[in-house]
């Protein structure tokens, strides 16, 4: 059977099997009783949010910098309606409980298996008997069939019962929950947020799980989630990882990554479905648009499940979104056809954090985005999704870099992802990040393109930013290679990379926005080269979990192949549990010093779940595979030699083409058309006919 399976006891909530629907989420563990974890992706207290403040306009920002440089004092520019504090009102994800299944005498759970073609969970307990576990793919409904009578008692504990979180509740203004003897209801303070009632109800032979009061058909269920999981296996990637451990974590996380975004539901944040009862939400629960939604929905494209993206789309388009993105833009710059992401937000598209210069000048958190909707594009073709979807979009977003840019095409005043919070010796922003650099290029590449698809003329100001707008900001610093001072990617102007920072965000142009052209110049080969070696230099002692998956590719990307296996078991051991869940803190102190404070305390009370690092492996594991960059497809780019028969099959590429190959043999690429293609496996140049699938 083609399952996965962990054996209690399970200690927290993340060590144990998540279930969910793309909204209602469940994590299932225990030790003598069985627990469900409960949370709901849309359900949030969303008091607090704000837009960019009228009055914060980009061009005295940029005057100010320009006259007295990029300190700090620029954050005093971007306006708030609050004086914020550590524990300031924001809007947040809300804890919301468990379920203990309490069996009896002499009975707990054993194993814990998960048919990945049914998506069927078995609970084995001691004496023989199972439960079976199935969610509802339609409504949040939760089925737990316990045909040997094992269940004794059930008791519910909402998350206000738990110290962390009880205390947050009050701080907030909410009211103990309304208690019912099979669950309970969470009042939000704000009425227009509503409320969750969740219970788990005896029927039967088992019993049933569910929210506000829905209800769906047991049989339907099965038959449904058969469907489901069948077609979702049936044509994703497959890939021969010869490592038993990371062969086992692709295939888990693909199967997550399905149940978080499932099409069905709505768009996944920071934690997915997911949300331990025991503390408040971490980052609020929110979608980090500088790095993590994108890492976490880029693993549609890798997979070739492009319906996937939808939720997020959807979400984005929505009108309270769509306000909120075009009221930054017109508070920033007076127009009225820009789209601006501030970087952490709610569902609404409202800034859950502060509001500074690390949160309103990133541009890039709109650019990475677009991506998406260009993948999306690209691997399905669909035209009138580009006319009336990513088109405008994509354009949106290139509004407000065009409203940044001055006479002289230069980017006044911007940030590169959170590089003040890493160095707080230097300045908050700067001029020319190579980041926006990259992204706004790439952003004009896709424009100009995509005009040609829908038969439209290119704007003059696309073309004008290929011709005017620098690839990258060039520093000079010391290379201990060469013992000289050479050029490379900098920051911004002026500023080199002069510590450990986990957003790589200044090799952008290698990836995500590929923006340098396909064929360099010795010159660029050169300062890619001296880029790379200094960024290894600084390290990854302060990377997180999902700063590793992102520097995979980056390697891959300039065909470093040996690394990334060596790194990967750093990654293992610091940032992935018992469970197979990547989590934020490292799991001891030793190559990685990120959060050395917090890495002591109780994990049962603190471990915190990311799904951004999970979700990037996936996209990782595929790049370091197969890519595609102009008419070439790279292959085992970022695959160490050791793995001598390295193979995979159908990965999808944009364009609508599969590829499969093996090492040191047959390349097959199937696509709409037949054409020929460049290939380039392990340093070595051929052509390859396309097949018509």
């Amino acid at each position: 059977m083609d399952c996965f399976q962990l054996d209690f006891p399970l200690m927290r909530p993340h060590c144990g099997l998540p279930m969910a629907n793309g909204n209602l989420g469940i994590l299932i563990w225990g030790d003598q009783t069985l627990n469900l974890t409960v949370n709901q992706s849309d359900f949030w207290d969303h008091r607090g949010g704000e837009t960019v403040v009228e009055g914060t306009r980009y061009d005295k920002i940029a005057e100010h910098a320009r006259k007295h440089g990029f300190s700090d004092e620029l954050n005093a520019l971007i306006l708030s309606r609050k004086n914020w504090k550590i524990d300031f009102l924001r809007p947040q994800r809300i804890p919301v409980g468990r379920f203990e299944l309490n069996f009896k005498e002499n009975v707990k759970p054993v194993s814990l298996r998960l048919d990945y073609q049914t998506g069927e969970a078995t609970v084995s307990l001691s004496g023989g008997a199972e439960l079976r576990i199935h969610i509802s793919l339609r409504n949040n409904v939760v089925f737990i069939d316990d045909p040997g009578r094992s269940i004794q008692s059930v008791r519910p504990r909402p998350s206000w019962e738990f110290r962390k979180s009880q205390a947050w509740l009050m701080k907030f203004g909410f009211q103990p929950p309304e208690l019912f003897p099979d669950g309970w209801e969470i009042h939000c303070p704000d009425p227009a947020d509503g409320s969750l009632a969740v219970r788990c109800v005896k029927q039967n032979g088992g019993y049933i799980l569910s929210t506000n009061d829905a209800s769906d058909n047991y049989k339907e269920t099965l038959r449904d989630n058969r469907i489901f999981w069948e077609k979702f296996w049936s044509d994703i990637p497959e890939l021969d990882i010869p490592e038993p451990f990371y062969a086992r974590l692709f295939r888990f996380n693909m199967y997550k990554f399905a149940a978080a975004t499932h099409p069905n539901g709505v768009a996944a944040g920071l934690q997915g479905p997911w949300h331990e009862e025991y503390q408040e939400a971490q980052w609020s629960g929110d979608y980090h648009f500088n790095v993590n939604i994108q890492m976490m929905y880029g693993a549609a494209l890798s997979l070739g499940k492009c319906e996937h993206l939808l939720p997020l789309f959807d979400m984005i388009e929505s009108a309270p979104f769509q306000e909120a993105l075009r009221s930054n833009a017109k508070q920033l710059f007076g127009i009225d056809d820009a789209l601006w992401f501030t970087h952490a937000v709610d569902d609404r598209g409202r800034q859950c954090g502060g509001l500074s210069c690390g949160s309103v000048l990133d541009p890039a958190c709109g650019a990475w985005t677009a991506l998406l909707y260009y993948g999306y594009f690209k691997h399905t073709g669909d035209k009138a999704f580009l006319r009336d979807r990513a088109f405008p979009f994509i354009r949106g977003v290139m509004r407000g870099y065009e409203a940044m840019l001055d006479k002289d095409f230069n980017i006044p005043v911007a940030i590169s992802a959170e590089y003040a919070a890493s160095n707080l010796d230097g300045d908050v922003a700067g001029r020319n990040p190579s980041y926006q650099l990259a992204a706004m290029r790439k952003l004009a590449q896709i424009l100009v393109e995509l005009s040609g698809v829908l038969e439209l003329p290119p704007e003059k100001i696309w073309l004008d930013v290929l011709e005017r707008l620098p690839e990258y900001t060039l520093v000079e610093g010391y290379d201990a290679c060469s013992r000289n001072f050479v050029k490379r990617i900098g920051i911004w102007e002026g500023q080199d990379l002069a510590n450990c920072h986990r957003h790589h965000s200044h090799l952008a142009c290698l990836y995500p926005f590929d923006s340098l052209p396909e064929k360099l110049s010795a010159e660029q080969e050169e300062i890619l080269e001296t880029s790379i070696d200094h960024w290894i230099a600084m390290g990854e002692g302060q990377w997180s979990e999902w700063c590793y998956p992102w520097a995979f590719i980056l390697l891959a990307r300039m065909g470093i192949n040996e690394a990334p296996a060596v790194m990967l078991d750093v990654w293992r051991k610091h940032f992935i549990n018992e469970g197979l869940c990547t989590v934020y803190l490292p799991r001891f102190r030793g190559m990685i010093a990120h959060r050395r404070l917090d890495i002591p305390k109780p994990k049962d009370e603190n471990e915190v779940m990311q799904l951004d690092g999970a979700m990037g492996f996936i996209t990782a594991m595929v790049e370091m595979s197969a890519y595609k960059k102009g008419s070439t497809i790279y292959l085992f780019r970022g695959i160490p030699s050791e793995w001598k028969d390295y193979s995979f099959r159908n990965i999808p590429l944009p364009g609508g083409y599969r590829v499969s190959a093996r090492r040191g043999g047959e390349v097959v690429v199937t696509g709409p058309k037949e054409e020929t293609l460049r290939i380039c496996a392990d340093g070595r140049i051929s052509e390859c006919k396309v097949q018509i699938r």
